[in-house]
């Protein structure tokens, strides 16, 4: 006769605690962020950021502040990875509302100028 087996964790258990995860490093890499760039990468309050270029037409901003995801590490293309590689200060800025449109919408092109990608200096082109 077989011995009962204990049954293993509900999947709706292991989702929450996944997504309980996920959420305390997306904060933590969010408020990392916020301390870095401020309202938004492009402008630091009032004055230009110290480690950025800026091309044209970029000279003002929007008014929420919207967490934005660099190049490869954009959300979609990261789908089902692990939240710590999926989110990372690195490859992440915050901009507002107005830049981040314009980069979800290709037309604003962001790119690192070092290995440090989001905390080293970035250029800002409009396309």
């Amino acid at each position: 006769m077989l011995s009962p087996q204990p049954k293993g964790r509900k999947r709706v258990t292991v989702q929450r605690a996944n997504r309980r995860v996920a959420a305390k490093i997306v904060r933590q890499v969010r408020a990392a962020c916020v301390e870095r760039d401020g309202h938004c990468r492009l402008f630091f309050g009032d004055h230009l950021h110290g480690d950025t270029q800026v091309g044209e037409g970029l000279d003002y901003c929007g008014v929420r502040s919207e967490w934005a995801h660099l190049g490869e590490k954009r959300r979609f293309k990261t789908r089902g990875m692990p939240p710590e590689e999926r989110h990372t200060v690195q490859d992440s800025l915050m901009l507002c509302d107005l830049h981040h449109d314009l980069y979800d919408g290709r037309t604003l092109n962001i790119t690192a100028l070092s290995d440090r990608g989001a905390n080293g200096p970035l250029e800002f082109r409009r396309l």
